[in-house]
């Protein structure tokens, strides 16, 4: 093992690890402070707030030979005998130093900043500036400018810290932004007529260390420290990316990406980004629904799941078949309970994998490898992020289940065509999809050779006009569990919201369909259950999954996997909350 020395104190380090000393100190606990250091881009240091004192120890005397001048840390490696003081006076007279210069022409408007509580150049001043300001000249001052249509431009606020340009250099290789003029007349800028508009803009933001880049789509909304914050996986596509879903008063704000190295690295596409805005919609399914008379009429959920299951159970009773779509929108806990209930009801009955939506093309950003991440690369290599033309989260997790049950997977054409020869008596239809995912034509298949229709949806669909019992689902936020991606990776996902009014999750109707449960059911203990029946998904033993989930059949152990997390993906002072209860709707005042 090789040795390093930080502070006095003694660490040992894997032998061949390429780490830089932020890294290292940062595995030990100590906190260097950066702004321009970011772990998937080029190395620029020039920010130069986390210069610190760099030496070596000879293995054979025990001599320490410090270098004469302070170096910056983020290019610094952290090696055998490499001795690091990042905390004597001479590195906090330099970081003091830093943040007076750093804050000569800041506004400090922190008050009305919407990256005040989450800013790096706010904790900074704070644990590392100081109290006076000298400087009494007049400011420079720049105008705010839109850089694209979402995101707004302070250039007052910003320190150059150069984190956007590189991102659209190396990492989107769209190279929108870019440095103009020098000195103190510096400036973030586009080129003309070419505005931020690439597929990952939004990621901009994330990375800028302090309030120069806002998202117009969040800005003046709400205070960070309001925001209860979920670890979520987003649904716009089979990529999967690992979201937090931040939340105040039973409402979605915002999106921001989560890092994980095996899906999205630290990015997401602003598709997704703002697609959180689904689960606040007004127009969401707030009551059950049974047709008496010939019409809809709102019911109780009690008096609902009580007309489901016994028109399903007349039906089998009889000797008919029922056919279950299930949605890929569904949780793999979700599409197992259900599976469990119509294959229980008759082994006869059929499955079959429900509308499967695509848009376009898989669209792939593959990072600049000659400019990029220069840190632990022993870990991972930048991988590509791509954005599926498959725009649901859980094909493959739904197919897992269809083939455990049924040893086969019966797609969506199939499955209508065989309805609409009247195989089917009963046909059980789960949508929770973002948009409605059962045109007019489908309709006419599927209702007419159908004694009993019942439909579980999160929207008022023409499918669900057309159902004799309308169960009001839960949305991708209302509901904890797991989704396969299109890799065949695991991944848990928390609640965000609570269900609202009218409406259960999932899994809650699923149970008291089969007679489980009359009250909330724990996803994980289903997933549990999952992961001793089905082979594939035993990665999940005991409910639980890796935190950067884990491809189905594989023999990855619950826990792998420890990296480097940048400080500004974590945001030091937005409350956080990392457990699976929401904030009950209309909660906590703003």
């Amino acid at each position: 093992m090789a040795t390093i020395f930080i502070n006095g104190q003694e660490h040992e380090i894997p032998e061949g690890e390429k780490l830089n000393a932020i890294q290292m100190a940062s595995r030990v606990g100590v906190d260097i402070p950066y702004y321009c250091w970011h772990p998937a881009l080029s190395v620029v240091a020039n920010c130069r707030m986390c210069e610190i004192e760099v030496g070596n120890k000879d293995p054979k005397t025990g001599e320490i030979k410090m270098i004469p001048k302070l170096v910056p840390a983020c290019q610094t490696p952290a090696k055998d005998a490499t001795v690091l003081v990042t905390d004597s006076p001479k590195v906090k007279e330099h970081q003091r130093m830093i943040m007076e210069y750093l804050l000569i022409n800041h506004p400090l408007d922190c008050p009305v900043c919407d990256q005040a509580g989450e800013c790096g150049l706010q904790d900074y001043s704070y644990e590392h500036g100081q109290a006076n300001h000298r400087f009494v000249e007049e400011r420079t001052v720049n105008p705010r400018k839109d850089v694209s249509d979402l995101i707004q431009l302070n250039q007052d606020r910003c320190i150059m810290c150069t984190r956007c340009v590189r991102f659209t250099r190396e990492i989107t290789q769209t190279g929108e932004l870019q440095v103009m003029n020098r000195g103190n007349h510096a400036e973030i800028n586009t080129f003309p007529d070419h505005p931020l508009e690439n597929p990952l803009a939004g990621n901009v933001v994330d990375i800028c260390p302090v309030g120069a880049l806002l998202d117009k789509d969040f800005l003046h909304k709400q205070r960070v420290w309001f925001l209860s914050k979920h670890d979520s996986v987003c649904t716009r596509c089979s990529t999967g990316c690992n979201v937090s879903a931040e939340e105040n008063r039973g409402q979605l704000w915002r999106y921001k990406p989560r890092f994980n190295p095996n899906v999205n690295d630290y990015w997401m596409c602003d598709e997704g980004r703002y697609g959180y805005k689904d689960a606040n919609d007004p127009a969401l399914l707030n009551a059950m629904y049974v047709r008496t008379q010939g019409d809809l009429k709102p019911a109780s959920i009690d008096q609902a799941l009580k007309d489901a299951g016994q028109g399903l159970a007349r039906i089998s009773e009889a000797g008919g078949l029922v056919a279950g779509i299930l949605s890929p929108f569904m949780t793999v806990e979700e599409a197992y309970l259900l599976a469990t209930y119509l294959k229980g009801l008759n082994p006869a009955n059929v499955l079959a994998l429900g509308p499967v939506p695509r848009s376009g093309v898989d669209q792939t950003f593959q990072p600049d490898l000659q400019k990029g991440r220069t840190g632990d690369t022993s870990f991972v290599v930048p991988r590509p992020f791509t954005i599926h033309a498959e725009k649901c989260p859980n094909r493959r997790g739904v197919e897992a289940i269809l083939e455990h049950f049924q040893g086969q997977v019966i797609d969506f054409a199939s499955i209508s065509g065989r309805a609409g020869h009247g195989e089917f008596r009963g046909l059980f239809v789960v949508s929770d999809a973002i948009e409605a995912a059962f045109t007019e034509e489908d309709v006419k298949k599927l209702r007419p050779k159908v004694e009993f229709l019942v439909v579980q949806d999160t929207l008022v669909t023409e499918l669900a006009q057309a159902a004799d019992v309308v169960l009001a689902g839960a949305t991708f936020a209302e509901k904890a569990g797991c989704y396969v991606n299109a890799d065949g990776r695991l991944q848990y996902a928390e609640a965000s919201l609570p269900p609202r009014d009218g409406s259960l999750p999932d899994l809650d109707l699923l149970a008291i369909l089969i007679g489980r449960s009359t009250g909330p059911v724990q996803s994980r203990e289903i997933l549990a259950e999952l992961a001793g029946v089905v082979p594939g998904f035993s990665i999940a033993e005991g409910g639980q999954v890796a935190p950067f989930g884990a491809i189905l059949g594989s023999a990855e152990p619950v826990g792998a996997g420890v990296a480097f997390r940048d400080a500004w993906m974590q945001p030091r002072g937005a409350k956080t909350d990392h457990s699976s209860e929401p904030s009950p709707r209309g909660g906590k005042d703003a």
